[in-house]
């Protein structure tokens, strides 16, 4: 099974706002799958448009006016039960929210959702300015976020680690804040920069200002340059399709095995693989076939959804792997499961040996930072040492980058990488045993 991740997120100040950030949210479609939703500002009243499902499933594009403001989520839970009800924007007709990320300690201020805890925290400051300093000084975690107030004013800020992506771009007449760049650059607008750690922007009538409201030791998800991410996206000024073929060459030249074929699990692991290829000089096929019907499996609410997902996500093409020793690249092994089936079809398709190659650490701690694995038994790398985990999966064997390893193919020393190495760069000390047995009750 794939891991889910946080969300995607997207504030416009242009003409025809409301259009651009649905427009925004499909080509964010990869950061969630379970629900979508558009809050504009009309006539100083802010609506809300949301639904459960894909981008086009839950909005109506035909239902959205003209308007200069808006925000824009595509969601997955990392908390809740993944009802409408929980679908962001979250709204009180004052303040509208969306945020990406997880606030680690939100349990402790008596609200049910991380996502209601910020909007608490907001509502209560006497202005949406104050609220973001507030928050700050209150909240643990990962969260960038946009907020939309019925005054007029767009906000994008994100948190002082920095854990999660937000890029600022010019669009039409006006500015646009999301969460990746390569979204900004296909609707034809120019990104400006990344968002800082503990940056917020603020517009109002046009205008924009920024102030740095805290500095910290910066910690970016490594996840986003290993899988989240699109591989055409930027971020921080380090290239995710870059940093994966280098992820590929480091993995073919430090973990190298005797083949015929290499072959990609798609899609975020393709230049991972072109990456081992090159290294190893291991023709590269593209034996491994993704349905166009399926969807991420890491983004189902529950297992049962999950593993109906697998049985019909993949294809073999069987002339690729039949009497081979085949390479099966892939950027992360959380559980297991997906690479389990994948390892049985290409058996059963007539390869000779199956050999995977993880181009990413062995996931082995919980995240409270905003990707959904919290529970330590859920992950296959905490009690399994590489041969187990083969023996688990099927294959003739198994490897993964270290950490050091990973941190030399991003090229950034400012990684949080708390899920392979059990360093949690959070701002409060926690017991990590009641945090596993909060996220348990909520997740």
């Amino acid at each position: 099974m794939k891991i889910k991740e946080h969300c995607g997120i997207v504030g416009v100040y242009a003409e025809n706002s409301p259009v651009i950030s649905y427009e925004s949210l499909k080509l964010l479609q990869h950061r969630g799958q379970e629900s979508a939703g558009v809050t504009y500002r009309k006539d100083k009243s802010l609506v809300t448009m949301k639904g459960l499902g894909l981008v086009e499933e839950a909005l109506d594009p035909r239902l959205l006016p003209n308007a200069k403001l808006s925000i824009g989520h595509v969601r997955y839970s990392t908390t809740g039960k993944g009802s409408l009800d929980e679908a962001q924007p979250l709204s009180n007709g004052k303040i509208a929210i969306a945020f990406n990320g997880t606030i680690t300690n939100y349990f402790k201020f008596g609200t049910p959702t991380d996502t209601e805890f910020i909007l608490k925290v907001l509502s209560e400051a006497p202005n949406v300015k104050e609220g973001i300093r507030r928050l700050v000084d209150l909240a643990d975690g990962a969260y960038s976020l946009v907020v939309l107030t019925n005054d007029g004013e767009l906000i994008g800020f994100r948190d002082p680690k920095g854990f999660r992506p937000l890029v600022l771009g010019k669009i039409n007449d006006g500015y646009i804040i999301a969460s990746e760049d390569s979204v900004i650059r296909q609707l034809g607008g120019k990104p400006l920069r990344d968002v800082k750690p503990g940056e917020m922007i603020y517009i109002k009538d046009g205008e924009i200002e920024s102030e740095i409201i805290s500095r910290d030791s910066v910690s970016f998800c490594s996840f986003e340059y290993i899988y989240f991410a699109r591989p055409d996206s930027i971020i921080d000024g380090v290239s995710v399709y870059n940093s994966r073929i280098k992820l590929g060459e480091i993995l073919a030249e430090n973990h190298g095995v005797n083949a015929d074929v290499v072959i990609p699990v798609p899609e975020s692991s393709i230049p991972i693989a072109i990456g081992f290829s090159r290294k190893s000089k291991i023709p590269l096929e593209y034996g491994l076939i993704r349905t166009l019907v399926a969807k991420r499996s890491f983004i189902m609410p529950t297992q049962d959804k999950r593993n109906e997902v697998l049985e019909e996500k993949f294809g073999i093409v069987k002339s690729v792997v039949e009497n081979k020793k085949v390479v099966v690249i892939d950027d992360s092994i959380v559980r297991g499961n997906t690479m389990r089936k994948i390892v049985r079809m290409i058996r059963d398709n007539g390869a000779k040996e199956v050999h995977v190659r993880i181009g990413s650490p062995k996931v082995k701690y919980p995240c409270y930072m905003g990707i959904d694995f919290p529970l330590s038994k859920e992950l296959i790398a905490s009690e399994k040492d590489e041969k187990e985990i083969s023996k688990y999966i099927g294959a003739d064997s198994v490897e993964f980058l270290t950490v050091e390893e990973m941190i030399k193919a991003i090229g950034r020393h400012d990684l949080c990488h708390a899920c392979f190495s059990g360093v949690y760069p959070l701002k409060f000390s926690y017991n990590l045993q009641v945090l596993e047995s909060i996220f348990k009750k909520v997740s």
